[in-house]
């Protein structure tokens, strides 16, 4: 999928997150989304909800609900319906037939904000909410807007999109008035999470040896997912046509076990993947597939606790601590994607600088324009202060552009200054290398430049030799294997002549870059770096200079070759005049044999 995709659905993501915070919190006025104050539980009549302990003086309690109430989905309304089975809208009144002993009345319940009562439970939870939906939102959007995404980024960024926004549009967390478009949104998020599942398994799969089994334990998480996907169009049909009995899929223990075992399932898929990779890799691929389930399956584990308690503030306290629990795992992709190989944090960092000191300047400028106009040139008129205020903002318009690669340069000297001399010192070598007249000695240098002037944990120069790629230099765990010429990498190096991250292919070549080494069209070898010592991504400039660097080698190699052929070809042709020579000599001998002893020896 294009990056403009992975960009759209960001925003619209965003968009959906914030629709969802101003549905608890409001937007100038009362907000939709209410709560009961009040717990609910399956009863054991069918089809029938009953009320649990309501908070004295909350909405449950102030339309007269009383602990033990039974409501008969069958006898409300499809609006009644989807309110009592996740949360009541705060702006209109839902209207309830309720059943309390052999005694049946209606009510009218209008839910409390987050404003009404156990104001600071309400605030944290919601809170905690969109606190990591808007951290999963941010982090999708890191790796959106990165120069170059792998393709395992883009699978985590739609992840995330789908687990921070979408899985939100559920009915007990976004309320909106109209019910019907309420459930068709429940779908969507439900379809969501299936999504975001689905694709954490094909991400863990692309991972470590697949034995039989791992397929195995793969496609049974796939069957827990459609069992989960399954058990929700079950329950909103349920609830709309009242076919069947919705309440043991909304409020029995079918969902709990249904979110365990796929919590359980996604973990185990994880777990196994990194179990079943390379020692070297390990690193990487845990902090890229673990974090996520494990906060999942923790969030659940903790949220199934909820079970336990009827009280109205232990319930809460379960949510949050679940909530927290999902914060941690917030916290541990943002790391993952800043530390650990999926981002690199020092151009996020540099670019959030830029920025800040670009907007200081701005801010700064008309700072100071406004107290000149207010001290200096006090005198002046207020037509004149806004002429004065639009010919700044039209100056700094035109010089922002400067102004901005000014900073962006001072910013990368400053931060970035021991990473520039490193470059600079791999592209002069890049020049050097020409020069280099033995093929050993060539060798030797550029592995000790790339040690020297990388920080990558090993590196290896293979060579062509016919069939193969063989590591003719290497440091660090010991010279790779030898790799086939149909390898995958190598077939990518020879089509497209790119840098390319190895693990996106199917090849034996174990590293995080492979830089051709190129002449005249044909691939001569290829330079592999290893994991870098921080974990960070090679960033674009390096990758550059490095690929120069590359080619540099590779061109002084192609020529050494063509020295070298063409000193096996004079001196080929050196002996074949000499054997000519010797030919003729050795065809007038007998001649001058007869010759002689025709005319006598002396």
């Amino acid at each position: 999928m294009s990056r403009a995709v992975l960009v759209g659905l960001c925003v619209l993501g965003l968009g959906v997150v914030t629709a969802g915070f101003f549905d608890v919190f409001g937007l100038g006025g009362r907000p939709w989304y209410g709560y009961w104050d009040a717990n609910v539980a399956m009863s054991a009549r069918p089809f029938t909800i009953s009320i649990v302990e309501p908070v004295p003086g909350g909405a449950a309690d102030r339309a007269g609900l009383r602990n033990g109430d039974l409501v008969d989905l069958r006898a409300q309304s499809l609006d009644a319906r989807t309110r009592i089975t996740s949360q009541p809208i705060a702006t209109q009144p839902t209207i309830l037939t309720v059943t309390r002993g052999s005694r049946t009345f209606v009510t009218r319940v209008l839910g409390s904000t987050v404003r009404d009562g156990q104001r600071a439970w309400k605030t944290l939870n919601a809170a905690l909410g969109f606190g990591y939906g808007f951290w999963f939102i941010g982090c999708a959007i890191l790796i959106a807007t990165q120069r170059q995404v792998s393709r395992d980024a883009q699978t985590l960024a739609f992840v995330l999109l789908y687990f921070g926004a979408f899985a939100g549009l559920t009915p007990g967390a976004f309320v909106i008035p109209d019910a019907r478009l309420s459930q068709c949104l429940g779908l969507v998020a439900c379809g969501s999470g299936t999504a975001a599942g689905i694709l954490l398994i094909g991400l863990t799969s692309r991972f470590g040896r697949r034995s039989r089994w791992r397929v195995a334990l793969e496609w049974s998480s796939y069957g827990v997912l459609a069992l989960g996907l399954g058990g929700c169009f079950g329950a909103g049909i349920g609830l709309l046509t009242l076919w069947f009995d919705p309440v043991p899929y909304l409020l029995g223990g079918f969902w709990h076990v249904v979110f365990d075992l796929t919590n359980v399932a996604l973990a185990a898929c994880a777990v196994a993947a990194v179990a079943n990779t390379a020692v070297s890799q390990r690193p990487r691929v845990a902090w890229l597939l673990l974090p996520l389930p494990l906060a999942f399956a923790a969030a659940t584990l903790i949220g199934n606790l909820s079970a336990l308690f009827t009280n109205w503030y232990l319930l809460f306290v379960v949510i949050v601590a679940s909530q927290v629990v999902g914060l941690l795992g917030a916290a541990a992709v943002t790391y993952a994607l800043l530390k650990r190989r999926v981002l690199d944090f020092g151009f996020v960092m540099s670019r959030t600088i830029v920025v800040a000191i670009v907007s200081l300047i701005v801010l700064a400028a008309f700072v100071l324009l406004e107290s000149l106009l207010s001290t200096v040139l006090a005198g002046l008129s207020h037509a004149t202060g806004i002429v004065a205020n639009a010919a700044l903002a039209l100056v700094l318009g035109i010089s922002l552009g400067y102004i901005h690669k000014r900073v962006d340069g001072f910013v990368e000297t400053i931060l970035f200054r021991k990473r520039h001399e490193d470059e600079r010192a791999l592209l002069a070598f890049s020049k050097e290398a020409a020069y280099v007249t033995d093929y050993a000695v060539l060798l030797d240098l550029a592995i000790a430049h790339i040690e020297k002037h990388t920080d990558a944990r090993n590196a290896a120069i293979l060579v062509d030799e016919r069939r193969s790629y063989a590591a003719a230099r290497a440091f660090g765990d010991g010279p790779p294997q030898a790799v086939d010429e149909n390898d995958g990498a190598v077939l990518a190096l020879k089509t497209w002549h790119k840098p390319l991250d190895p693990h996106w292919y199917d090849t034996t070549l174990r590293g995080a870059l492979v830089l051709p080494m190129l002449a005249r069209g044909r691939l001569l070898g290829a330079i592999v770096l290893g994991e870098r010592a921080g974990g960070e991504a090679y960033a674009p400039d390096e990758v550059a200079a490095l690929a120069q660097f590359a080619h540099g080698v590779g061109t002084s190699l192609d020529l050494l070759a063509s020295r070298e052929a063409d000193s096996v070809q004079a001196w080929r042709e050196a002996v074949s005049d000499t054997l000519v020579t010797l030919g003729e000599t050795m065809r007038s001998l007998p001649d001058a044999i007869a010759q002689r002893l025709r005319d006598g020896f002396p």
